[in-house]
């Protein structure tokens, strides 16, 4: 007897269905094993159309969103899958990973221990619990539980790997190297270990193991793009800067959107001199990455080094950052619009429309003389207008019984009192995103403080060969200071750092840091660092001239000075930088006289003296500082850390 038609497609037409979605899931596990996360989501997507009740495809999206740093899409997808598998381990330890990533911990641990309970075994909950101490830099705990995984699955790869990573992080690099001997004898046809075995080469000062490592990595997977970068590191450290070039040509080929590809290609034809390529280079980055901030200041950077003041190609950079500004003071941000400001008019100091805008947050941040000097050079140009001419003409009136014009002074042919910091820095191999960061990190600090009077301070341009080497070259210098500058970064987060020392003695002044995330990260890490740097310096300022028991000094508005603030006089070879922290030494008894301030002008203040002793021993040239409680040095400095900033963490979990 033939059966209904109606009962044979209700049999067959499901199984047609769930054999596509088995097909669109195998593709998308395929892509997803490549890291391309996006290609891999839409075929799991395609493939619960199919069949809507796949659970390997609702995993398979968990972990994509995963991977992408997208922690709640990637639960919702989880507990989708879990809804269809009850108490499957694989679920409950991705789960446990992404807890981590939304920073639920104590849940995260709650399902790695519910695994372990059931299966002693299992090494992935195992490597959850190690995340989990790695978060809270507990290495040594971290390194216990990969330990115990090992001992359970000798040839286990990540957690190989893993141990290899935390024992060259602890400086245990004989260790380190024995691990990855043993992952490239159990894993040999295995990119990955290939990477980081080239990765921690490098680390470890051996530039020719790193190199040769990386090339087998390539050479078992051709279009690696981290093994590439990696490369391209390598050899950019190595100064083989026309092999970068090749070899980011090769990576342009490959895929012209990837991250970092032009950075280095820029940054290796800037070591060669060749500034106008390194700059088109640049400039073609931007159009693909407009956010890499790294890359835009290297573009800065070449800009200003290769191009007249009057090339017009300087103006789509400046114009950049006047717009950000712009965007800054829409939102009353006026700190963050006049540090854009000042980035694009040190790109196109002709830029007749930004140095208004500029103008007008110095006026009305209370500097009115320096808003007419704004305008005045607009007038030096030939650009002037009859509101600029008009304004210039007001304001001119408004200061004519200014501090300034009482004493005929002009601000701009005074030398202030400055207190001379230099930068330096190390190249850290672990910079693989951007390679060299801490020197353009270096020249960004030092420019964000340029605009501070009180401080003169110079980057170098070549790393240094250690501490004493910066020391010396400080010392020879003239410094007060000198700081060594530190940066690191994930894919999210960035931490920039400086530690100050004392350039006569060599000790310890400070500690500054500051950890961003999301947007600008890079610029509000700069301005953040460089803020707290200039809270830390001690003002001090000197008497410019005197008549009779009032006088006149280099410091105002500006600087903080208002009518009111006092000051001590001490003779200037009597005063010293302290031998450690930040601040300056004298004797009480050293004390020539007091100072009141009066009057305060932007640059300059006036006031009344007043002598210690007897005899009025006060002249020009004498040293003033504030009479202030005195802080607890470098205490300003301190910033809570957030957890979510662990690159050894990032790096380990990039283990497949």
């Amino acid at each position: 007897m033939k059966k209904p038609l109606a009962f044979i497609l209700c049999i067959f037409i499901p199984q047609l269905f769930f054999a596509d979605a088995v097909l669109l899931y195998n593709a998308g596990k395929k892509m997803q094993d490549k890291g391309e996360w996006y290609s891999a989501i839409e075929k799991y997507q395609e493939a619960l159309v199919s069949n809507s009740t796949y659970a390997e495809a609702y995993k398979g999206l968990a972990e994509c969103f995963y991977g992408l740093g997208e922690y709640s899409q990637a639960l919702s997808y989880v507990n989708k899958a879990e809804s269809l598998r009850k108490k499957n381990p694989d679920l409950i330890t991705l789960r446990g990973f992404i807890l981590i990533g939304l920073s639920k911990i104590d849940d995260a641990k709650k399902d790695f221990e519910t695994v372990l309970a059931a299966l002693p075994n299992n090494a992935s909950a195992r490597f959850g619990l190690a995340e989990i101490e790695l978060l809270s830099g507990r290495i040594s705990s971290a390194a216990a539980y990969y330990s115990e995984a090992l001992s359970r699955y000798p040839e286990n790869r990540k957690a190989l790997l893993s141990l290899a990573i935390l024992s060259n992080e602890t400086g245990n690099v004989q260790a380190s190297r024995d691990y990855i001997a043993r992952a490239l004898k159990f894993h040999g046809d295995n990119p990955q270990v290939f990477y980081f075995a080239s990765y921690l080469s490098q680390l470890q000062g051996n530039t020719g193991e790193a190199e040769l490592r990386a090339r087998t990595a390539l050479s078992l997977k051709p279009e690696y793009n981290e093994a590439l970068a990696l490369l391209s590191t390598i050899l950019l450290n190595a100064g083989r800067y026309q092999e970068v070039v090749e070899l980011s040509d090769r990576r342009i080929l490959l895929d012209r959107n990837s991250f970092g590809v032009w950075y280095i290609r820029a940054l290796a034809l800037e070591k060669m001199g060749k500034y106008p390529e390194a700059l088109k280079s640049a400039r073609n980055g931007l159009q693909i990455h407009s956010d890499d901030e790294l890359l835009r200041t290297l573009a800065d950077r070449l800009s200003v080094l290769s191009l007249a003041l009057e090339d017009p190609s300087r103006k789509p950079l400046a114009v950049w950052h006047s717009d950000k500004a712009f965007s800054y003071e829409q939102k009353n941000l006026s700190d963050q619009a006049l540090f854009e400001y000042r980035r694009a008019l040190r790109i196109d100091p002709y830029d007749i429309n930004a140095r208004h805008a500029y103008a007008k947050l110095l006026l009305n941040k209370g500097l009115p003389a320096r808003y007419i000097e704004q305008l005045e050079f607009i007038q030096s140009i030939g650009k002037g207008s009859v509101a600029v001419n008009d304004s210039v003409e007001s304001y001119r009136k408004l200061l004519s019984g200014s501090v300034q014009e009482k004493w005929s002074i002009d601000p701009l042919l005074i030398d202030k009192t400055r207190t001379g910091i230099g930068l330096f820095f190390v190249r850290d191999m672990r910079n693989i995103m951007h390679p060299d960061a801490e020197r353009l990190t270096a020249s960004m600090i030092a420019e964000a403080l340029g605009d501070d009077q009180k401080v003169s301070v110079y980057a170098s341009d070549v790393p240094s060969a250690s501490y004493s080497d910066a020391f010396r070259r400080s010392r020879e210098s003239g410094d007060a200071y000198f700081g060594f500058v530190s940066f690191s970064e994930t894919d999210r987060d960035v931490v920039v750092g400086v530690e100050l020392y004392v350039s006569s003695g060599g000790s310890k002044a400070g500690s500054f840091s500051a950890y961003r995330t999301g947007n600008d990260r890079y610029s509000h890490a700069i301005r953040r660092v460089s803020q707290l740097i200039r809270e830390s310096i001690p003002l001090r300022g000197t008497i410019l001239a005197r008549h009779q028991q009032n006088a006149v000094i280099d410091l105002g508005k500006s600087d903080g000075i208002a009518s009111g603030s006092t000051f001590s006089i001490i003779s200037p070879d009597k005063i010293s930088f302290k031998p450690e922290g930040t601040g300056l030494l004298y004797n009480e008894q050293a004390v020539l006289g007091s100072f009141v301030v009066t009057g305060v002008s932007d640059d300059i203040a006036e006031g009344v003296l007043t002598r210690s002793g007897f005899f009025d021993r006060i002249k020009k040239g004498d040293i003033v500082v504030p009479v202030l409680p005195e802080r607890e040095l470098g205490k300003a400095a301190d910033e809570p850390q957030i957890k979510a900033f662990n690159p050894l963490l990032q790096l380990i979990r990039s283990i497949l």
